[in-house]
């Protein structure tokens, strides 16, 4: 290789080869003879690189609408995720693609999969669907040996694959795209006896469907939504599934009837204590199995916790609480008394087929180095937070039910908690954490802040590691999340119109972690800003369980498990403790831990690399697109403001089929309390139908108001009568027009002479709904004499600077403006160097409207007579 010209001798380190000699005389005589990477030939270097289209590039429902269904396409197998999904290389664009296999599903791996992708197991088997979105190289030795959640068979599946098919030649035979824009194909094998050899008439052997290998050895089974998709082959796959279960090969080798859903827990476990979510409900982790089993204590009631419709019960929250103290973290023993039918929660009435099956379990605290054995049932009644039910004569009961009498007549004697005359306590905690409490919550900023460190108990666990935390001292509940660090991102359903999001791999685990060592835990936190989203960012540290433990720092452990990695915008120096997360992280690579499974020293370095040749560039860093966007333009304010609307947006059809659901009939009168910035729906007079609407003004002189329409940029003056309320759930969707206006050229302001002809010239472009493509050079933000509150800096909270193109023809809307003579460019000498090469671009179009004096160009140039290197009075020009 070294020989050849096509590898490089890697100099120093402290792992040196015994040949490094020999290589580097190697790399001598073909650096003299050009051979390879050392050729001195420009041509020859270029043809020798091959364009390789990434696999984040590839569109697989472009793909599939221009090579149509059941085409055939060649390619080879790059590398194999699981058994039943591929990475290959389509040929002959050279463009890498992840690719499923059409009808069947294979053990997964253990990544992290959206629920929506799978089908419901109708023989039993519990082996969820792989759906994929872009898929890294396979995992290493360590990581492999230390994956305890992948499926039964899932190694032996995907080496199967890698045997038949990986750096193979396969012929694909496009079946679908999914709603997640996965490619489903047939891959075809060479026979594996047969490869390369032809029958007599010169024609190759049949070809195998690495498919039907898969569901034959029993590795992967058929999934009914897949199956659908394909053109031919679905009864076969069907067939071969139905002999491999009666031959009980692979994943059939247990293989039994599924269970019913009243499954009989076990008759006594070991566990520890995850949540307290009643005086009366416990979350309790397996020991043995790792499962979380939820249980209600047998023949208790306690008051009940309150829901976003109900007010808690009196002492609700006191015996949650009391209960918390005590069991959180805990190691308790279990044992399981009988289960209950009850109706759902909010009915009266149980439908037969829906009822909820509750389980009843007496429970008892592990005791520790000089503790005596507790029965939580008799503590929470003795402390007087729970009732002992009066059962029927058949039915079941606590084990330990006499004694609870004792007790509970003791707690009644004593008039403790529910039994005593006096009036509850009051818990009034103020809850920031709500969604649209930012602006309230960031009230608390300073105050916390100067309050340095406080004690907290986490609520509830958001994600890996955002978390609701409660300052008593404050009286307030809120959002916190410590600095510097990010977990994957959970799977987020489909709502409001929002697309579903799928889950980054180990989120879940994450989630896991954070809840079983931080849910309902106090804390000590010190809180150091505050993000948009008004998130508190700061340090964290939980308090042990008991007193032998030792405390939790949350991010450190989160990093050292692999389930966090520090964020590449935050200084770990900046952070209190920032070299031990440095080492933490680093620890976790080296292990391939969880996130970092797939890891190597080469992303590090490249992405140092990537660093350093992004820096000397940052002035230019605004000329460079920063995201393209598929958009038609709804408004043209002038030639310098636009509005536009995604087209890939579903929550534009979202809105427009709830706001006609909301408006049929007569609606109400004009509430008195709309006043000037409030949301309503209004009717647009051109077309008579109802739009989302922001009120700017109101007419003094009439009962008319000045609107704004949200999702398109318009303005309008509408009486009151066309004017309704509007629902919060619909006015809680950002607004879907985008402002924009166009880079690198410079336009008559309003109220200058050729402003009118420039409006209008622009808004015949940008007409007739035609789509655009508008890639995003720079974004502005709102400056202070700008209204920030006003929706049309909602949308993305800034003013995106584009550059606009027709879709189907590629034209350039800056150039039809400047040929036009009804714009101009700015100086080349005072622009970054970066755009300096777009604005060379753009001048020959002002060149030739300049000859042919045309708009701003009929009585010469309007920039020779102004200094621009100097300050300017106001003119006909606006600013860049």
């Amino acid at each position: 290789m070294v020989s050849a010209g096509l590898a490089k001798v890697r100099a120093g380190g402290a792992q040196q080869s015994p040949y490094l000699e020999a290589l580097q005389k190697a790399e001598e005589k073909a650096q003299l003879a050009g051979l390879g990477v050392w050729t001195r030939d420009p041509a020859a270097h270029a043809e020798a690189v091959r364009e390789v289209q990434p696999v984040e590039a590839f569109d697989a429902t472009s793909f599939m609408q221009m090579n149509g269904k059941g085409s055939e396409v060649q390619a080879v197998v790059e590398a194999v995720s699981n058994g039943g999904m591929l990475r290959a290389t389509l040929l002959p664009d050279f463009q890498l693609a992840t690719i499923v296999l059409c009808g069947v599903q294979a053990p997964s791996m253990g990544r992290r999969v959206a629920p929506a992708a799978t089908a419901p197991a109708t023989d039993g088997a519990d082996a969820p669907a792989s759906t994929p979105s872009s898929m890294p190289p396979g995992p290493s030795a360590a990581a492999i040996a230390g994956a305890s959640n992948a499926e039964p068979f899932a190694f032996e599946a995907k080496s199967l694959t890698e045997s038949r098919a990986l750096n193979r030649d396969v012929r694909l035979i496009v079946e679908g795209v999914d709603k997640y824009n996965n490619l489903f194909a047939t891959v075809l094998l060479p026979p594996a006896a047969a490869s390369g050899t032809s029958n007599g008439n010169g024609a190759k052997a049949e070809d195998e469907s690495l498919a039907e290998l898969l569901v034959k050895a029993g590795y992967a089974k058929c999934a009914e939504w897949s199956l659908n998709l394909m053109s031919s082959g679905s009864q076969r796959l069907r067939d071969l599934e139905k002999a491999a279960k009666q031959q009980r090969v692979g994943m059939w080798v247990n293989y039994v009837p599924p269970p019913t859903n009243q499954t009989k827990l076990s008759d006594s476990f070991t566990g520890k204590v995850i949540e307290v979510v009643s005086g009366d409900c416990l979350v309790v982790k397996d020991q043995s199995s790792g499962v979380e089993r939820r249980l209600q204590l047998s023949s208790l009631r306690a008051p009940r916790m309150g829901t976003r419709d109900r007010a808690a019960d009196p002492y609700a929250t006191d015996a949650r609480e009391f209960l918390r103290k005590r069991l959180i973290g805990r190691e308790v023993t279990v044992k399981m008394e009988y289960n209950r039918k009850v109706a759902p929660a909010g009915e009266l009435v149980a439908t037969p087929g829906e009822e909820r099956v509750l389980s009843f379990g007496n429970v008892e605290i592990v005791p520790e180095k000089g503790e005596e054995k507790q029965n939580v049932g008799e503590l929470v009644v003795a402390r007087g937070f729970a009732s002992v039910i009066k059962h029927r004569g058949e039915e079941e009961r606590s084990c330990i039910y006499d004694r609870l009498m004792e007790v509970e007549n003791m707690a009644r004697s004593a008039k403790r908690g529910i039994h005593s005359a006096k009036e509850p306590p009051a818990n009034r905690i103020n809850d920031m954490s709500a969604p649209g409490h930012a602006a309230k919550a960031k009230q608390y900023l300073p105050f916390f802040q100067r309050n340095g460190k406080m004690q907290g108990l986490v609520e509830f666990v958001l994600s890996g590691h955002r978390l609701k935390v409660t300052i008593p001292k404050e009286g307030v509940t809120i959002v916190f999340a410590p600095s510097g660090i990010k977990t994957p991102a959970r799977a987020q359903p489909a709502s409001m119109g929002k697309p579903a999001v799928q889950g980054e791999p180990y989120a879940e685990e994450a989630l896991q972690f954070t809840r079983e060592n931080a849910l309902q835990r106090e804390c000590d936190i010190s809180v150091d800003t505050m993000d948009r989203g008004g998130t508190f960012l700061g340090t964290i540290t939980l308090h042990p369980p008991h007193p032998q433990a030792k405390p939790l720092n949350l991010p450190l452990a989160l990093l050292r498990q692999g389930l966090a990695k520090l964020q590449p915008t935050v200084d770990p120096s900046r952070l209190p403790g920032g070299a031990e997360l440095v080492n933490a992280q680093r620890s976790a690579k080296e292990a391939r831990l969880k996130i970092w499974e797939k890891w190597t020293p080469e992303m590090d370095r490249a992405e140092e690399d990537d660093e350093e040749e992004q820096g000397p560039s940052a002035s230019g860093a605004a000329s460079a697109p920063k995201e393209v966007l598929q958009v038609v333009v709804t408004e043209v304010v002038d030639a310098s403001e636009f509005y536009v609307q995604r087209i890939d947006e579903p929550r534009v059809a979202w809105i427009a089929n709830q706001i006609a659901a909301a408006t049929q009939g007569e609606g109400p009168a004009i509430p008195p309390q709309l006043k000037v910035g409030a949301l309503c729906l209004a009717q647009f007079s051109l077309d008579k139908q109802w739009y989302r609407a922001y009120v700017e003004r109101k007419d003094p002189l009439s009962d008319s108001f000045y609107v704004f329409f949200i999702d398109y940029g318009n303005r309008e003056k509408v009486s009151d009568k066309c004017i309704r309320t509007i629902d919060s759930g619909l006015a809680a969707v950002p607004p879907q027009a985008l402002m924009c206006g166009l880079a690198y050229i410079k336009v008559p302001v309003a109220g200058s002479e050729h402003a009118g002809e420039a409006k209008s010239f622009l808004a015949q472009l940008l007409g007739g709904n035609q789509p655009m493509t508008a890639s995003v050079i720079s974004k502005e933000r709102p400056q202070a004499k700008d209204d920030a509150r006003h929706p049309k800096w909602q949308g993305g909270g800034c003013k995106r600077i584009v550059t606009l193109q027709e879709t189907a023809t590629q034209a350039d809307v800056a150039v039809e403006l400047l040929c036009a003579g009804l714009a101009r460019l700015p100086s080349q000498r005072r622009a970054p160097p970066a755009m300096r090469e777009a604005l060379a671009a753009y001048a020959p179009y002002q060149d030739e409207a300049r000859s042919a004096r045309r708009g701003i160009f009929t009585y010469g140039d309007p920039g020779d007579s102004e200094d621009e290197d100097a300050p300017k009075p106001a003119g006909a020009w606006g600013r860049r």
